[in-house]
């Protein structure tokens, strides 16, 4: 019967691949696969068959999505980045949140930023740089992802990114014609209590007690609006020329749900891209 044992050929080996999430490969062998390689596995040890040497070779973890946004102030960054996190579990980094956290903070490098920032120029890359160098290092970032808002706002910040190793899968850009800013500027103001953004015209508050404890941010001014948007437009075509071809520009005077609709689907075939990507199997 040896003989008999001898001719049967191996039998064949069915490798279902399963992934569960962007953020997660793994396998399983079905049942029947399952079966065919603990029998087949018998048949070796009995016999002088020679078991096919095969190697399992996962997908590789999809690394997670890093995203850049810009777009002149009240561009509406703010809500789409809010929808974005969202949505794809991003950590929303802003570079204005944390100059801001810096000036509060009463810090010489704060001081120095609202200086350049109350005359609507750019705060010297030596301060901000490594701000935002810092908060991409950090553990959540670098493991879900992150989307940059307002940031880099200067071809010798996007330069230096590009030097510590950061670079995004996509650079959103929002455009929104300069009357209508203005009047976004202008209108703005922050609820003290729960850091929320209101504005008088087109979101007002809930109620009358949180219209009374809103303030005004000391560079929403008209005066200093004009001031930043000259700023942004004198240095966003550098930024854009070295993102180029992963570029897009959505026209941001639309409402909130149709430019997050453009930015969905983006970012969807994106990760679509990701996960079709053909696994391997060596033999």
């Amino acid at each position: 019967m040896t003989g008999c044992v001898n001719s049967i050929s191996p039998p064949p080996v069915t490798l279902y691949w399963y992934r569960a999430s962007p953020s997660r490969s793994s396998f399983s062998l079905s049942g029947d696969a399952v079966h065919s390689l603990y029998r087949h596995r018998r048949v070796s040890r009995s016999s002088s068959i020679i078991a096919p040497k095969f190697q399992i070779v996962a997908a590789e973890k999809s690394e997670p999505l890093k995203i850049m946004i810009s777009g002149a102030p009240a561009s509406g960054k703010g809500t789409q980045c809010e929808l974005i996190t969202h949505k794809y579990g991003l950590v929303h980094i802003s570079a204005g949140d944390l100059l801001r956290a810096e000036i509060a903070s009463g810090s010489e490098n704060g001081r120095r930023a609202k200086e350049h920032m109350e005359k609507g120029q750019l705060v010297p890359d030596e301060i901000v740089v490594m701000m935002v160098k810092g908060r991409l290092s950090q553990t959540d970032s670098e493991q879900k992802g992150w989307l940059l808002d307002g940031y880099p706002r200067s071809a010798s910040q996007a330069t230096a990114l590009k030097g510590f190793g950061f670079q995004p899968d996509l650079f959103i850009v929002l455009e929104v014609p300069e009357e209508i800013l203005i009047e976004r500027v202008v209108g703005r103001r922050l609820d003290p209590v729960t850091g929320k953004i209101y504005h008088l015209k087109y979101s007002p508050p809930e109620t009358e007690e949180i219209a009374v404890r809103l303030t005004q941010r000391f560079d929403d001014t008209e005066e200093k609006a004009k001031l930043r948007l000259k700023t942004h437009n004198q240095n966003v075509s550098d930024v854009l020329s070295m993102y180029d071809d992963i570029t897009i520009k959505i026209e941001g005077n639309r409402s909130k749900e149709e430019v997050f609709a453009q930015i969905d689907s983006s970012l969807s075939e994106l990760l679509q891209e990701r996960n079709t990507a053909p696994s391997s199997l060596l033999s």
